[in-house]
Protein backbone atom coordinates (compact mmCIF):
# COMPACT_ATOMS: atom_id res chain seq x y z
CA UNK A 1 0.00 0.00 0.00
CA UNK A 2 1.28 3.47 -0.80
CA UNK A 3 2.16 5.77 2.05
CA UNK A 4 -0.94 7.52 3.33
CA UNK A 5 -1.49 10.09 6.03
CA UNK A 6 -2.87 9.15 9.41
CA UNK A 7 -4.78 11.04 12.04
CA UNK A 8 -6.26 10.43 15.49
CA UNK A 9 -9.98 10.36 16.28
CA UNK A 10 -10.64 11.37 19.88
CA UNK A 11 -14.05 11.25 21.50
CA UNK A 12 -12.91 13.78 24.07
CA UNK A 13 -12.48 16.29 21.23
CA UNK A 14 -16.29 16.80 21.18
CA UNK A 15 -18.48 18.87 23.49
CA UNK A 16 -21.81 17.27 22.49
CA UNK A 17 -22.36 13.64 21.46
CA UNK A 18 -25.62 12.34 20.01
CA UNK A 19 -27.18 9.10 18.86
CA UNK A 20 -29.90 7.66 16.71
CA UNK A 21 -31.83 4.91 18.49
CA UNK A 22 -32.93 2.10 16.15
CA UNK A 23 -30.03 0.01 14.82
CA UNK A 24 -27.57 2.31 16.57
CA UNK A 25 -27.97 2.24 20.34
CA UNK A 26 -30.76 -0.34 20.24
CA UNK A 27 -30.01 -3.33 18.03
CA UNK A 28 -32.50 -5.81 16.61
CA UNK A 29 -32.39 -9.55 16.00
CA UNK A 30 -32.71 -8.92 12.31
CA UNK A 31 -33.43 -12.41 11.05
CA UNK A 32 -36.54 -12.66 13.23
CA UNK A 33 -37.60 -9.05 12.54
CA UNK A 34 -37.29 -9.54 8.77
CA UNK A 35 -39.49 -12.65 8.82
CA UNK A 36 -42.08 -11.00 11.07
CA UNK A 37 -42.26 -7.85 8.94
CA UNK A 38 -42.43 -9.82 5.72
CA UNK A 39 -45.32 -11.99 6.93
CA UNK A 40 -47.21 -8.95 8.25
CA UNK A 41 -46.85 -7.27 4.85
CA UNK A 42 -47.91 -10.45 3.05
CA UNK A 43 -51.03 -10.71 5.23
CA UNK A 44 -51.99 -7.12 4.42
CA UNK A 45 -51.48 -7.53 0.66
CA UNK A 46 -53.36 -10.83 0.50
CA UNK A 47 -56.28 -9.88 2.73
CA UNK A 48 -56.64 -6.18 1.90
CA UNK A 49 -55.44 -5.98 -1.71
CA UNK A 50 -56.21 -9.44 -3.07
CA UNK A 51 -52.67 -10.59 -3.85
CA UNK A 52 -51.63 -14.20 -4.46
CA UNK A 53 -51.44 -16.36 -1.29
CA UNK A 54 -48.08 -17.70 -2.51
CA UNK A 55 -46.55 -14.49 -1.18
CA UNK A 56 -46.74 -16.10 2.25
CA UNK A 57 -43.68 -18.26 1.51
CA UNK A 58 -41.03 -17.90 4.23
CA UNK A 59 -38.64 -15.03 3.64
CA UNK A 60 -35.76 -17.37 4.50
CA UNK A 61 -36.20 -19.23 1.18
CA UNK A 62 -34.81 -16.17 -0.65
CA UNK A 63 -32.78 -14.59 2.12
CA UNK A 64 -29.74 -14.07 -0.12
CA UNK A 65 -31.82 -11.54 -2.05
CA UNK A 66 -31.71 -9.14 0.90
CA UNK A 67 -29.05 -6.46 0.54
CA UNK A 68 -29.31 -3.02 2.13
CA UNK A 69 -29.38 -0.23 -0.44
CA UNK A 70 -31.00 -2.03 -3.38
CA UNK A 71 -32.93 0.35 -5.64
CA UNK A 72 -36.18 -0.76 -7.28
CA UNK A 73 -36.94 0.46 -10.79
CA UNK A 74 -40.64 0.72 -10.02
CA UNK A 75 -42.04 0.55 -13.56
CA UNK A 76 -39.66 -2.11 -14.91
CA UNK A 77 -39.69 -4.41 -11.88
CA UNK A 78 -35.88 -4.42 -11.67
CA UNK A 79 -33.67 -4.24 -8.59
CA UNK A 80 -30.26 -2.66 -9.00
CA UNK A 81 -27.09 -2.25 -6.98
CA UNK A 82 -25.71 1.18 -7.84
CA UNK A 83 -22.22 2.56 -8.04
CA UNK A 84 -21.21 5.91 -6.59
CA UNK A 85 -21.70 7.36 -10.08
CA UNK A 86 -25.19 5.93 -10.54
CA UNK A 87 -24.19 2.98 -12.72
CA UNK A 88 -25.75 -0.46 -12.38
CA UNK A 89 -23.22 -2.83 -10.82
CA UNK A 90 -25.60 -5.80 -10.55
CA UNK A 91 -29.31 -6.22 -11.17
CA UNK A 92 -32.20 -8.63 -11.06
CA UNK A 93 -35.65 -8.68 -12.59
CA UNK A 94 -37.84 -9.82 -9.75
CA UNK A 95 -35.67 -12.38 -8.01
CA UNK A 96 -34.00 -13.48 -11.27
CA UNK A 97 -30.43 -12.15 -11.79
CA UNK A 98 -30.03 -10.12 -14.96
CA UNK A 99 -27.24 -10.80 -17.44
CA UNK A 100 -24.88 -8.12 -18.72
CA UNK A 101 -26.80 -8.09 -22.01
CA UNK A 102 -30.12 -7.61 -20.20
CA UNK A 103 -28.71 -4.77 -18.10
CA UNK A 104 -27.25 -2.89 -21.07
CA UNK A 105 -30.41 -3.39 -23.11
CA UNK A 106 -32.42 -1.51 -20.47
CA UNK A 107 -29.85 0.95 -19.08
CA UNK A 108 -27.54 1.46 -22.08
CA UNK A 109 -23.86 0.63 -22.60
CA UNK A 110 -22.89 2.80 -19.61
CA UNK A 111 -25.45 0.94 -17.48
CA UNK A 112 -27.04 4.16 -16.25
CA UNK A 113 -29.53 6.92 -17.05
CA UNK A 114 -30.18 10.49 -15.95
CA UNK A 115 -32.39 9.42 -13.05
CA UNK A 116 -29.87 6.97 -11.57
CA UNK A 117 -27.12 9.57 -11.93
CA UNK A 118 -29.35 12.08 -10.17
CA UNK A 119 -29.90 9.64 -7.32
CA UNK A 120 -26.15 9.22 -6.89
CA UNK A 121 -25.44 12.95 -7.16
CA UNK A 122 -28.08 14.10 -4.63
CA UNK A 123 -29.39 11.18 -2.53
CA UNK A 124 -31.44 13.38 -0.21
CA UNK A 125 -33.41 15.05 -3.00
CA UNK A 126 -33.68 11.82 -4.97
CA UNK A 127 -35.07 9.82 -2.07
CA UNK A 128 -37.36 12.52 -0.65
CA UNK A 129 -38.58 14.14 -3.89
CA UNK A 130 -40.55 13.02 -6.97
CA UNK A 131 -37.81 10.67 -8.21
CA UNK A 132 -38.61 8.51 -5.20
CA UNK A 133 -41.77 7.36 -6.97
CA UNK A 134 -39.81 6.05 -9.98
CA UNK A 135 -36.73 4.63 -8.28
CA UNK A 136 -37.28 3.42 -4.75
CA UNK A 137 -34.21 2.65 -2.61
CA UNK A 138 -34.53 0.23 0.30
CA UNK A 139 -32.28 2.23 2.58
CA UNK A 140 -32.54 0.58 5.98
CA UNK A 141 -33.48 -2.62 7.77
CA UNK A 142 -37.06 -1.52 8.47
CA UNK A 143 -38.08 -1.57 4.80
CA UNK A 144 -35.66 -4.22 3.49
CA UNK A 145 -38.19 -7.12 3.67
CA UNK A 146 -40.40 -5.10 1.31
CA UNK A 147 -37.71 -5.42 -1.37
CA UNK A 148 -38.12 -9.20 -1.42
CA UNK A 149 -41.91 -8.80 -1.35
CA UNK A 150 -41.76 -6.59 -4.44
CA UNK A 151 -39.41 -8.98 -6.23
CA UNK A 152 -41.73 -11.92 -5.57
CA UNK A 153 -44.71 -9.92 -6.81
CA UNK A 154 -42.80 -9.27 -10.05
CA UNK A 155 -42.12 -13.03 -10.35
CA UNK A 156 -45.82 -13.86 -9.91
CA UNK A 157 -47.00 -11.19 -12.35
CA UNK A 158 -44.52 -12.41 -14.97
CA UNK A 159 -45.67 -16.00 -14.43
CA UNK A 160 -49.31 -15.10 -15.04
CA UNK A 161 -48.19 -13.18 -18.15
CA UNK A 162 -46.74 -16.29 -19.76
CA UNK A 163 -43.31 -15.87 -18.12
CA UNK A 164 -42.83 -12.55 -19.86
CA UNK A 165 -42.17 -9.16 -18.22
CA UNK A 166 -45.01 -6.65 -18.17
CA UNK A 167 -44.59 -3.39 -20.02
CA UNK A 168 -45.17 -1.54 -16.76
CA UNK A 169 -45.58 -2.60 -13.13
CA UNK A 170 -48.02 -0.68 -10.94
CA UNK A 171 -48.09 -2.61 -7.65
CA UNK A 172 -45.70 -0.44 -5.63
CA UNK A 173 -48.41 1.81 -4.22
CA UNK A 174 -50.06 -1.25 -2.62
CA UNK A 175 -46.80 -2.31 -0.97
CA UNK A 176 -46.18 1.23 0.23
CA UNK A 177 -49.65 1.34 1.78
CA UNK A 178 -48.84 -1.90 3.57
CA UNK A 179 -45.64 -0.42 5.01
CA UNK A 180 -47.41 2.77 6.11
CA UNK A 181 -50.15 0.73 7.78
CA UNK A 182 -47.63 -1.54 9.52
CA UNK A 183 -45.74 1.32 11.16
CA UNK A 184 -48.61 3.77 11.69
CA UNK A 185 -48.73 5.61 15.01
CA UNK A 186 -52.39 4.66 15.44
CA UNK A 187 -51.42 0.99 15.34
CA UNK A 188 -48.70 1.72 17.89
CA UNK A 189 -51.08 3.50 20.27
CA UNK A 190 -53.81 0.86 19.91
CA UNK A 191 -51.33 -2.04 19.86
CA UNK A 192 -52.82 -3.54 16.70
CA UNK A 193 -51.53 -4.65 13.31
CA UNK A 194 -48.84 -7.08 12.30
CA UNK A 195 -45.79 -5.41 13.87
CA UNK A 196 -46.25 -3.72 17.23
CA UNK A 197 -48.23 -6.42 19.12
CA UNK A 198 -45.66 -9.08 18.24
CA UNK A 199 -42.57 -7.09 19.11
CA UNK A 200 -44.19 -5.99 22.39
CA UNK A 201 -45.40 -9.47 23.32
CA UNK A 202 -42.03 -11.14 22.72
CA UNK A 203 -39.30 -8.49 22.74
CA UNK A 204 -36.68 -11.12 23.47
CA UNK A 205 -37.24 -12.54 19.96
CA UNK A 206 -36.67 -9.24 18.20
CA UNK A 207 -34.52 -6.94 20.37
CA UNK A 208 -31.03 -7.22 21.87
CA UNK A 209 -30.67 -5.78 25.38
CA UNK A 210 -27.70 -3.44 25.78
CA UNK A 211 -24.81 -4.74 27.87
CA UNK A 212 -23.64 -3.23 31.13
CA UNK A 213 -20.41 -1.95 29.56
CA UNK A 214 -22.38 0.12 27.03
CA UNK A 215 -24.57 1.54 29.79
CA UNK A 216 -21.52 2.44 31.86
CA UNK A 217 -19.93 4.08 28.81
CA UNK A 218 -23.06 6.20 28.26
CA UNK A 219 -23.11 7.16 31.93
CA UNK A 220 -19.49 8.28 31.86
CA UNK A 221 -20.03 10.10 28.58
CA UNK A 222 -22.89 12.15 30.03
CA UNK A 223 -20.68 13.26 32.91
CA UNK A 224 -18.26 14.85 30.44
CA UNK A 225 -20.47 15.88 27.48
CA UNK A 226 -23.88 17.12 26.58
CA UNK A 227 -25.58 14.00 25.24
CA UNK A 228 -28.61 13.85 22.97
CA UNK A 229 -30.86 11.35 21.20
CA UNK A 230 -32.47 12.12 17.82
CA UNK A 231 -34.83 9.38 16.67
CA UNK A 232 -37.23 9.28 13.75
CA UNK A 233 -39.48 6.87 15.66
CA UNK A 234 -42.63 7.94 17.47
CA UNK A 235 -42.18 8.69 21.19
CA UNK A 236 -44.30 5.77 22.37
CA UNK A 237 -42.09 3.38 20.40
CA UNK A 238 -38.84 5.00 21.58
CA UNK A 239 -40.08 4.80 25.16
CA UNK A 240 -40.85 1.10 24.81
CA UNK A 241 -37.76 -0.03 22.86
CA UNK A 242 -35.31 2.05 24.90
CA UNK A 243 -36.84 0.79 28.16
CA UNK A 244 -36.29 -2.81 27.05
CA UNK A 245 -32.78 -2.33 25.61
CA UNK A 246 -31.30 0.29 27.96
CA UNK A 247 -33.53 -0.11 31.01
CA UNK A 248 -36.43 1.85 32.43
CA UNK A 249 -34.02 4.63 33.44
CA UNK A 250 -32.91 5.13 29.81
CA UNK A 251 -33.71 8.86 29.81
CA UNK A 252 -30.99 9.48 32.37
CA UNK A 253 -28.37 8.83 29.67
CA UNK A 254 -29.38 11.95 27.70
CA UNK A 255 -29.68 15.68 28.25
CA UNK A 256 -31.94 16.07 25.19
CA UNK A 257 -34.34 13.55 23.65
CA UNK A 258 -36.01 14.19 20.28
CA UNK A 259 -38.52 11.77 18.72
CA UNK A 260 -40.49 11.80 15.45
CA UNK A 261 -37.68 14.02 14.15
CA UNK A 262 -38.43 13.42 10.45
CA UNK A 263 -34.80 13.22 9.39
CA UNK A 264 -33.22 14.29 7.07
CA UNK A 265 -35.44 17.40 7.15
CA UNK A 266 -34.67 17.83 10.85
CA UNK A 267 -31.12 18.88 10.00
CA UNK A 268 -32.05 21.40 7.31
CA UNK A 269 -35.56 22.64 8.10
CA UNK A 270 -37.20 24.99 10.59
CA UNK A 271 -40.01 22.84 11.93
CA UNK A 272 -40.93 23.91 15.49
CA UNK A 273 -40.41 21.62 18.46
CA UNK A 274 -43.22 20.25 20.56
CA UNK A 275 -43.10 18.92 24.11
CA UNK A 276 -44.59 15.45 24.17
CA UNK A 277 -47.69 15.33 26.33
CA UNK A 278 -48.03 11.89 27.92
CA UNK A 279 -51.79 12.36 28.18
CA UNK A 280 -52.18 12.89 24.45
CA UNK A 281 -54.38 9.79 24.23
CA UNK A 282 -57.03 11.68 26.21
CA UNK A 283 -57.11 14.48 23.69
CA UNK A 284 -54.54 16.95 25.07
CA UNK A 285 -52.38 18.41 22.31
CA UNK A 286 -48.60 18.35 22.41
CA UNK A 287 -47.28 21.78 23.38
CA UNK A 288 -45.68 23.67 20.47
CA UNK A 289 -42.59 25.76 21.23
CA UNK A 290 -41.34 28.98 19.68
CA UNK A 291 -38.51 28.72 17.13
CA UNK A 292 -36.34 31.16 19.13
CA UNK A 293 -36.98 29.41 22.44
CA UNK A 294 -34.06 27.79 24.27
CA UNK A 295 -34.75 24.13 24.97
CA UNK A 296 -33.93 23.34 28.59
CA UNK A 297 -31.77 20.26 29.14
CA UNK A 298 -34.03 17.84 30.98
CA UNK A 299 -33.92 14.07 30.71
CA UNK A 300 -37.58 13.95 31.78
CA UNK A 301 -38.73 15.93 28.72
CA UNK A 302 -39.21 14.33 25.32
CA UNK A 303 -39.32 16.73 22.39
CA UNK A 304 -41.04 16.01 19.08
CA UNK A 305 -40.14 17.03 15.51
CA UNK A 306 -38.07 20.23 15.67
CA UNK A 307 -34.92 21.35 13.89
CA UNK A 308 -31.17 21.12 14.29
CA UNK A 309 -30.49 24.87 14.43
CA UNK A 310 -32.58 25.33 17.57
CA UNK A 311 -31.27 22.19 19.24
CA UNK A 312 -27.68 23.18 18.44
CA UNK A 313 -28.04 26.65 19.95
CA UNK A 314 -29.74 25.17 23.03
CA UNK A 315 -26.89 22.69 23.55
CA UNK A 316 -24.36 25.49 23.08
CA UNK A 317 -26.09 27.37 25.89
CA UNK A 318 -26.23 24.18 27.98
CA UNK A 319 -22.52 23.36 27.75
CA UNK A 320 -21.39 26.99 27.96
CA UNK A 321 -19.37 26.88 24.73
CA UNK A 322 -19.93 29.41 21.95
CA UNK A 323 -19.02 27.03 19.13
CA UNK A 324 -19.22 23.48 20.47
CA UNK A 325 -18.05 20.48 18.49
CA UNK A 326 -20.75 17.91 17.71
CA UNK A 327 -20.53 14.17 17.04
CA UNK A 328 -23.45 12.00 15.94
CA UNK A 329 -23.78 8.21 15.75
CA UNK A 330 -26.32 6.91 13.19
CA UNK A 331 -27.03 3.99 10.89
CA UNK A 332 -29.13 5.56 8.12
CA UNK A 333 -26.63 6.64 5.50
CA UNK A 334 -28.86 9.41 4.13
CA UNK A 335 -30.96 10.58 7.07
CA UNK A 336 -28.20 10.29 9.67
CA UNK A 337 -24.78 10.26 8.01
CA UNK A 338 -25.17 12.48 4.94
CA UNK A 339 -27.69 14.91 6.45
CA UNK A 340 -25.73 15.36 9.69
CA UNK A 341 -22.42 15.88 7.89
CA UNK A 342 -23.97 18.50 5.60
CA UNK A 343 -25.08 20.30 8.78
CA UNK A 344 -21.48 20.26 10.05
CA UNK A 345 -21.66 17.49 12.60
CA UNK A 346 -18.94 14.87 12.61
CA UNK A 347 -20.48 11.44 12.11
CA UNK A 348 -19.84 7.85 13.12
CA UNK A 349 -21.60 5.59 10.59
CA UNK A 350 -23.05 2.41 12.06
CA UNK A 351 -22.80 -0.26 9.33
CA UNK A 352 -23.59 -3.79 10.52
CA UNK A 353 -22.36 -5.25 7.23
CA UNK A 354 -18.84 -4.41 8.38
CA UNK A 355 -19.11 -7.18 10.98
CA UNK A 356 -19.30 -9.76 8.20
CA UNK A 357 -16.73 -8.17 5.91
CA UNK A 358 -13.97 -7.23 8.36
CA UNK A 359 -11.03 -9.42 9.34
CA UNK A 360 -10.99 -11.27 11.58
CA UNK A 361 -14.67 -11.81 10.86
CA UNK A 362 -16.84 -10.90 13.85
CA UNK A 363 -20.02 -12.46 12.53
CA UNK A 364 -22.51 -11.98 9.68
CA UNK A 365 -24.57 -8.79 9.60
CA UNK A 366 -28.02 -10.27 10.04
CA UNK A 367 -28.05 -13.13 12.50
CA UNK A 368 -26.43 -15.74 10.27
CA UNK A 369 -28.00 -14.52 7.03
CA UNK A 370 -25.17 -13.60 4.67
CA UNK A 371 -26.69 -10.98 2.38
CA UNK A 372 -23.43 -10.31 0.57
CA UNK A 373 -23.32 -13.75 -1.13
CA UNK A 374 -25.60 -12.78 -4.01
CA UNK A 375 -25.05 -9.05 -4.36
CA UNK A 376 -21.39 -8.86 -3.38
CA UNK A 377 -19.73 -6.61 -0.85
CA UNK A 378 -21.56 -3.63 0.61
CA UNK A 379 -18.37 -1.59 0.23
CA UNK A 380 -16.89 -2.61 -3.12
CA UNK A 381 -18.03 -4.30 -6.31
CA UNK A 382 -15.52 -5.33 -8.96
CA UNK A 383 -18.01 -7.23 -11.09
CA UNK A 384 -18.42 -4.44 -13.64
CA UNK A 385 -14.77 -3.71 -14.40
CA UNK A 386 -15.61 -1.34 -17.27
CA UNK A 387 -16.64 1.28 -14.74
CA UNK A 388 -13.20 1.45 -13.19
CA UNK A 389 -10.98 0.07 -15.95
CA UNK A 390 -8.58 3.00 -15.61
CA UNK A 391 -8.33 2.77 -11.84
CA UNK A 392 -4.81 1.77 -10.75
CA UNK A 393 -4.68 3.31 -7.28
CA UNK A 394 -3.84 1.16 -4.28
CA UNK A 395 -5.62 3.58 -1.93
CA UNK A 396 -8.21 1.37 -0.17
CA UNK A 397 -10.80 4.13 0.01
CA UNK A 398 -10.70 4.65 -3.75
CA UNK A 399 -12.18 1.14 -4.01
CA UNK A 400 -15.33 2.15 -2.14
CA UNK A 401 -17.33 2.33 -5.35
CA UNK A 402 -20.88 1.47 -4.30
CA UNK A 403 -23.40 4.27 -3.82
CA UNK A 404 -23.78 3.62 -0.11
CA UNK A 405 -20.14 2.99 0.80
CA UNK A 406 -19.27 6.22 -0.99
CA UNK A 407 -21.58 8.07 1.42
CA UNK A 408 -19.59 6.55 4.30
CA UNK A 409 -16.35 7.55 2.64
CA UNK A 410 -17.38 11.15 2.01
CA UNK A 411 -19.37 11.93 5.15
CA UNK A 412 -18.18 9.84 8.13
CA UNK A 413 -15.18 10.02 10.45
CA UNK A 414 -15.54 6.42 11.61
CA UNK A 415 -17.37 3.38 10.22
CA UNK A 416 -18.35 1.05 13.05
CA UNK A 417 -20.06 -2.33 12.94
CA UNK A 418 -21.81 -2.03 16.32
CA UNK A 419 -21.90 0.63 19.03
CA UNK A 420 -20.14 -1.83 21.37
CA UNK A 421 -17.15 -1.80 19.02
CA UNK A 422 -16.36 1.72 20.22
CA UNK A 423 -17.97 1.73 23.67
CA UNK A 424 -15.69 -1.12 24.77
CA UNK A 425 -12.88 1.46 24.76
CA UNK A 426 -12.48 4.19 27.40
CA UNK A 427 -13.67 7.65 26.43
CA UNK A 428 -10.07 8.92 26.18
CA UNK A 429 -9.01 6.23 23.69
CA UNK A 430 -7.30 7.43 20.51
CA UNK A 431 -8.48 5.75 17.29
CA UNK A 432 -6.19 5.78 14.28
CA UNK A 433 -7.80 6.95 11.05
CA UNK A 434 -6.37 6.93 7.53
CA UNK A 435 -6.24 9.71 4.96
CA UNK A 436 -9.40 9.42 2.87
CA UNK A 437 -7.88 9.71 -0.59
CA UNK A 438 -4.36 10.72 -1.51
CA UNK A 439 -5.19 14.41 -1.95
CA UNK A 440 -7.90 14.64 0.69
CA UNK A 441 -7.96 16.51 3.98
CA UNK A 442 -10.46 14.00 5.39
CA UNK A 443 -9.68 10.88 7.41
CA UNK A 444 -11.71 7.71 7.96
CA UNK A 445 -11.35 4.77 10.32
CA UNK A 446 -13.01 1.35 10.52
CA UNK A 447 -13.87 -0.67 13.61
CA UNK A 448 -13.20 -3.50 14.15
CA UNK A 449 -11.07 -3.31 10.96
CA UNK A 450 -11.08 -2.54 7.26
CA UNK A 451 -13.39 -4.68 5.13
CA UNK A 452 -11.36 -7.47 3.54
CA UNK A 453 -12.38 -6.26 0.07
CA UNK A 454 -10.47 -3.00 0.68
CA UNK A 455 -7.23 -4.63 1.80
Amino acid sequence: MATVGRSIFRLRHYDCVGFDMDHTLCRYRLGAVFEMEYQALAKYLIEQKGYDVRLRRPLAEDVDFLHKGLVMDVELGNFVKLSAKGQVLRASHGTKPMTTAEITSQYGPLRSNEFLRQMAADPIEATEGPLHRKYRPFKDYFDLPAALMCARIVDLLDYTNGNKPLEKYTFWRDVLCGLVEMFSRDNLKLNIGGYYPKIKRHPELYLQPCGERLKKWLTELKKEKVTFLISGSDPEYVQWVASYCLGTDWRNYFDYIVCASKKPGFFSGERPFQRWNYTNSSGVEDEEMQLDEVLPANSKTIYLRGNWTQLKSSMSWCCGVDHPKFLFFGDHLIQDVLAADVSRLDVVAMVEELAAESHPQKGPPIDGLASYKRWGSFFYDGGFTEINNRQTTVDPFEKMNTLWSNLVRKHARLCVAYIETISDYPSNHEFVTIQNGQNSDKFLGFLPSLPTCLL
